[in-house]
């Protein structure tokens, strides 16, 4: 590969990153950990192109610092080769789970492999283990050349590892494919890897950053935009998927009671900062395998794969107690739900809802009678 096409490519991926950066503002600025860790990966590949453009272009040149400049520009290429599939797969789990705990947690192991290569990296300084600079300002590869290569496929196994789990214990996420991002990233690493002198490497993770945005805006069609929590079409994605996959579930039904009331008297605002707080209260107090949807006005569904519908009871008795909490902080209201619980039987999705729904409002008349005693 000629400079001329080294140059070519990397600009090429700089310029699809800074199109990506302009028309990703709106996630750029968002507050989530991986939204925060997804900016943190396009500015570190549109670096890393940049840094294989100039490493080229000083590459023989020999002036005061210029040994010490190609160490630097390819520890941080090296590094960030290495990196990125990890922070991938840390992406990944965190728009799977949205839990930052995990992550020390679950991928300690890919951690400490990360941590060991940086430390050869350092060490690479004093003495050439992955690559070498020679006197005339000219790189070649090092023994451990391989070994980062080999790191990359374990964090890309982790990565589909992962991908599998979580699709085998909650079934497949509608708008998220990691394999497709991954493909582009993939190939052009091993293309690079098989064929010295090529450069292919960052282009790919341009175009899979790319396919990974254009895939997370199918994610505006599947997340209430009031609340940020699932909608009421991607559960019937999510249930059609486990009824085609015969998978046990049941599910919980629940409303806001005298919800109208609140809009009435203190206004449509502090109602939808109490449907906010009540999917937080949902959300809290999930993390076995609860999936929370907004169905409709203040009404959600809570669904769990179980046979165990008794699971759903705990979990509601969770958040009632958060519920109670959050009464005691001194509103001029009281918040209250009344739920009911099902299991998901073979008569269908419509007899599954409507069973729901008078489960629901058995416990509504009775916190009606209750209220009018």
């Amino acid at each position: 590969m000629d400079l001329r096409s080294i140059y070519i490519v990397n600009c090429v991926a700089i310029f699809l990153l800074l199109i990506l950066f302009f028309v990703s503002r709106a996630k750029i600025l968002r507050r989530r950990p991986e939204d925060k860790l997804y900016t943190v990966i396009l500015f570190g590949v549109m670096l890393g192109a940049a840094m294989e453009i100039l490493s080229y272009v000083i590459e023989g040149k020999l002036f005061p610092g210029a040994r010490v400049l190609s160490y630097a520009i390819n520890t941080y290429i090296f590094s960030a080769n290495m990196l990125l599939p990890l922070l991938v797969l840390f992406y990944a789990d965190l728009s799977l789970y949205g839990n930052t705990a995990r992550i020390k947690k679950i991928y300690k192991p890919q951690i400490i492999v990360a941590a060991a290569m940086l430390a050869v990296n350092v060490v690479n300084f004093f003495f050439p283990l992955s690559f070498y600079i020679s006197p005339q300002n000219e790189y070649s590869r090092g023994p451990l050349f391989y070994l980062y290569y080999a790191v990359i496929v374990y964090f890309c196994a982790s990565i589909f590892i992962a991908l599998k789990r979580y699709e085998k214990e909650n079934g497949a996420r509608a708008f998220l494919d990691f394999v497709v991002f991954l493909l582009p990233i993939v190939t052009g690493a091993g293309v690079q890897f098989v064929v010295y002198g090529i450069s292919l490497a960052w282009l790919s993770s341009a175009i899979g950053l790319v396919a990974l945005f254009m895939m997370q805006q199918n994610e505006i069609a599947y997340i209430d935009p009031l609340v940020d929590t699932y909608n009421r079409h991607y559960m019937d994605r999510i249930i059609s998927s486990w009824i085609s996959q015969n998978r046990e579930f049941a599910g919980v039904m629940l409303d806001i009671d005298s919800f109208k009331s609140i809009n009435d008297m203190i206004g449509h605002s502090e109602g939808d900062k109490t449907l906010k707080a009540l999917t937080e209260i949902l959300k809290s107090c999930g993390g076995d395998g609860e999936w929370v949807f907004r169905f409709a006005g203040d009404e959600f569904i809570v669904l769990k794969q179980t046979g165990a519908p008794e699971e759903l009871y705990a979990y509601m008795d969770e958040v009632t107690k958060k519920i109670d909490a959050f009464n005691e902080e001194g509103r001029p209201y009281k918040l209250s739900v009344s739920y009911g619980v099902m299991p998901f039987c073979s008569d269908g999705v419509d007899v599954f809802m409507k069973e729901l729904d008078a489960k629901m409002y058995e416990m509504k008349d009775e916190h009606h009678r209750e209220a009018s005693v």
